[in-house]
């Protein structure tokens, strides 16, 4: 009889251990294939509109990501912040341009840094693009 009960526990502890482990298989398999939101920027441009006489940033970005992705903030490195409200949407799959009127002068032909701030935590800088101002 004593064979018997060592025999059931030991096939429940295995069994447990099976499910434990097909449970954590299942769950990681899915958080590496889900993918929140991934922009990827394709164009940047800083340049001055002569009909309102101020500067705009034009980014475009395709979403290879799952979700939208909504930029709530804009920063030219250590020149200014603008927070978006309402945030610039990306719709997830698609390609989008984001249009914001910055607020001080830039001098052409500069390189300054950009960073996109999403509503998910995650932050993408845009390294040394060149301003050019049009015509």
């Amino acid at each position: 009889m004593n064979r018997f009960i060592a025999v059931v526990v030991l096939l429940a502890v295995a069994i447990s251990l099976a499910a434990a482990g097909v449970a954590w298989l299942v769950t990681t398999y899915h958080s590496m294939m889900w993918r929140p939101e991934i922009l990827k920027v394709l164009e940047v441009d800083l340049y001055y509109n002569t009909t309102d006489s101020s500067w705009w940033l034009r980014v475009e970005a395709l979403n290879e990501g799952e979700a939208d992705a909504e930029v709530y903030k804009v920063e030219v490195h250590n020149i200014e912040v603008l927070i978006l409200n309402p945030p610039k949407v990306v719709k997830a799959g698609s390609r989008g341009g984001i249009y914001v009127k910055l607020g001080r002068s830039y001098t052409p032909e500069t390189t300054y840094t950009i960073r996109l701030y999403l509503r998910s935590g995650t932050v993408y800088p845009v390294l040394e693009r060149v301003v050019r101002a049009s015509t």
